[in-house]
């Protein structure tokens, strides 16, 4: 610790003795202070630092089970998955700062160390994930994605991060898709299932925001509305249900711009028009048999997308006009239109 960190403690010290601040108090501005003395170059280096070391970490990790993968029995290979993982959670514990700093939405952890360990969060579940599913290789396959989703949904619950949201989505759609088609009399033939579920499970996730469970709000609405336009798009690839898979497609886009005017997030923006490209002129399609040309079907797409597009910028300007959304008050309050009429204005003091 340097002259100046420690004068900077006796200080604090001396303030919550006197009782100016309470201890927590004083832990937040030892924690700003610190955030801000750390100069963005080196907070930059230091998170870089942080990935490419975990980066490195993890190839040597796949390098060395690759490797002798074979050569080690289940137990081997089930105790060294789970070791890695553990390793992976302790890191994030201690880059967090400690068990007591993953206090979830409410954690005081500076950003790059939320990151970072969101990141060893992540790849904790992923490890699990796969420990399990060496210790279950004739068994059933669900138990795969559900233990990692539990183990991401815990990480996230500690302590929120994109990528911890990335993964806890990835495994929830993993789960459903085994699920779906474990349930199935036949696996795969009938893709409307597992579809319909994606898509289900798609429409659930953009509302997490909405329920105070996720707390990155533009992130959780594109990964739950871009899974639900690519569960519109599984029934036309696989040849089963198309028609259905182009109306879903179709819904969802138009339910995408139509929630743009409230929630002014650029990915309902972007998901809606693309949805609304490519869903429409395969329900045209679709709908005539085939009776107009690729050339028209094109040319009707493209006329879409300048549509859709002038049409959002027409949303996007109405947006940005300096005024508040009609359901939510500008920040700060209401505006003032003028100056008060109510009595002579105090004259400010220097």
């Amino acid at each position: 610790m340097s002259e100046s960190e420690s004068a900077r403690d006796a200080a604090l010290r001396g303030l919550v003795e006197r009782g100016v601040v309470s201890a927590g108090q004083a832990g937040e501005v030892r924690a700003a202070l610190e955030a801000a003395g750390s100069g963005p170059g080196r907070v930059r280096w230091m998170e870089i630092a942080g990935y490419i070391g975990g980066g490195l970490v993890l190839s040597g990790a796949v390098a060395l089970v690759v490797s002798s993968w074979e050569e080690i029995g289940v137990d081997a290979r089930i105790g060294l998955l789970a070791v890695l993982a553990a390793v992976s959670a302790v890191g994030a514990v201690f880059m967090a700062g400690g068990p007591r700093e993953m206090r979830g939405r409410g954690n005081r952890v500076p950003d790059v160390r939320r990151r970072i360990a969101g990141v060893l969060l992540a790849l904790a579940a992923v490890l699990t994930a796969f420990s399990v599913g060496s210790a279950l290789p004739d068994g059933p396959t669900y138990p795969v994605p559900l233990v990692g989703l539990a183990v991401a949904a815990a990480g996230y619950a500690a302590l929120p991060s994109a990528v911890g949201q990335v993964a806890a989505w990835g495994m929830g759609a993993a789960l459903v898709t085994v699920l779906t088609q474990e349930i199935e009399a036949v696996p795969g033939e009938n893709i409307l299932v597992p579809a319909g579920a994606l898509l289900c499970l798609g429409l659930a996730w953009t509302a997490l925001p909405v329920l105070g469970v996720a707390a990155e709000r533009r992130l959780a609405l594109g990964l739950g509305a871009g899974l639900a336009l690519a569960a519109g798009q599984l029934p036309p690839i696989y040849g089963e249900g198309a028609a259905w898979g182009y109306a879903a497609t179709v819904v969802v886009a138009a339910a995408c711009i139509a929630y743009y005017y409230r929630d002014r997030a650029p990915v309902l923006l972007v998901l809606g028009i693309l949805g609304v490209t490519v869903g429409l002129p395969e329900l045209v399609w679709d709908l005539t048999d085939g009776a107009i040309g690729m050339s028209a079907v094109l040319l009707v797409a493209g006329a879409l997308l300048l549509g859709a597009g002038w049409s959002g910028l027409l949303v996007h300007r109405r947006g940005d006009d300096g005024q508040a959304p009609p359901d939510r008050e500008a920040p700060g309050g209401p505006a003032h239109t003028g100056p008060s009429d109510t009595g002579p204005h105090p004259v400010a003091r220097p």
